[in-house]
């Protein structure tokens, strides 16, 4: 009995010594279905883990469940599982097999930095500044716009809020307007979301490439695929089924404009109370919110932005 330590001891020597955190590959299976054309990720359980759409560079991760809520103008909450973050370049078929995407899928799985949603909501009323090393203010409350002679300004792009120059891929550098310091109107507000903060190209002029400028050019000037396409109508209840979490929504909000699409928003989810609820910087608010003063932001019911919805494109 006395030598049993010693042959125990032995065993234990002779035994591999296996990495402390040693981990079995992910195992990922990758489907294609149609309308729109996209991928889904699924895990061995087949348990959808994201969805990328072709053409779009926005995808959406399972993860985490978060509540948005903006209490001083909403009693609705939005809970979701949904983080949506912008891919290195717009996916396609067997986008899977390209190192530089399926590099970013993998990491994109785990990451739990802030995404759209989360950045979406920093520039809400009562949220705090956040500055870069720079002391360049690039988060917190965003004005509409300026007011001047009574009339709230908009044309307020992601640079006029920064207060600084910006360089466009042409070489045109368009300089920060002083007076729309702080200031985001609804195409400045995606431009800073998903460009500035979350890495999409950024143009000027219309392109199948780059965020344009203005909200009419998501019609047809813009990148992504069309989910809803304009008609000069309400999309149906069985239109908003296709739409997804980060999706740009756009409407007709000026009839003394003509059909022309002059605000755009970002798609949060169904809220609490079983609507489509979106975030935006609006006008008469003179603020980003996903609230219900001066109009409820949802895409149902008889308000006056779900009356002027029109179109829904994944970017």
């Amino acid at each position: 009995m006395k030598t049993l330590p010693l042959l125990v001891s032995a065993v234990l020597v002779a035994l591999p010594i296996l990495p402390a955190r040693a981990e079995m590959p992910r195992r990922l299976d990758f489907v294609r279905v149609d309308d729109p054309p996209r991928t889904l990720v699924l895990n061995a359980l087949g348990d959808r883990l994201a969805t990328l759409t072709d053409g779009a560079r926005t995808a959406v991760f399972r993860g985490p469940a978060r509540t948005f809520a903006e209490p001083e103008v909403t009693t609705a909450t939005v809970t979701t599982q949904e983080w949506v973050r912008v891919a290195p370049a717009q996916w396609r078929v067997d986008g899977e097999k390209d190192p530089v995407l399926r590099r970013w899928l993998e990491n994109a799985l785990t990451d739990r930095s802030p995404d759209v949603l989360d950045i979406s909501m920093q520039y809400r009323r009562n949220t705090p500044d956040l500055r870069d090393d720079k002391g360049i203010r690039y988060a917190g409350r965003a004005f509409f716009g300026p007011l001047v002679d009574g009339e709230r300004l908009s044309d307020a792009d992601f640079n006029d809020y920064l207060g600084v120059s910006w360089t466009y891929d042409n070489g045109v550098v368009r300089p920060a307007d002083t007076i729309r310091k702080d200031s985001l109107d609804c195409s400045g507000y995606l431009r800073m979301v998903f460009g500035y903060r979350s890495g999409f190209p950024l143009g000027w002029a219309p392109s199948r490439f780059r965020l344009p400028r203005q909200a009419r050019d998501f019609t047809s000037g813009a990148p992504g695929a069309v989910i809803v396409a304009d008609t000069g109508t309400r999309p149906s209840d069985e239109q908003l089924e296709r739409l997804q979490t980060g999706d740009v929504l756009a409407f007709d909000l000026d009839p003394a404009d003509g059909p022309l699409l002059d605000h755009s928003a970002i798609y949060l989810g169904v809220d609490s109370e079983g609507r489509p609820r979106f975030i935006s910087s609006r006008k008469t608010y003179n603020s980003v919110t996903m609230g219900d003063k001066y109009g409820a932001s949802v895409l149902t019911g008889d308000g006056v932005l779900a009356k002027a919805f029109r179109l829904v494109r994944r970017v």
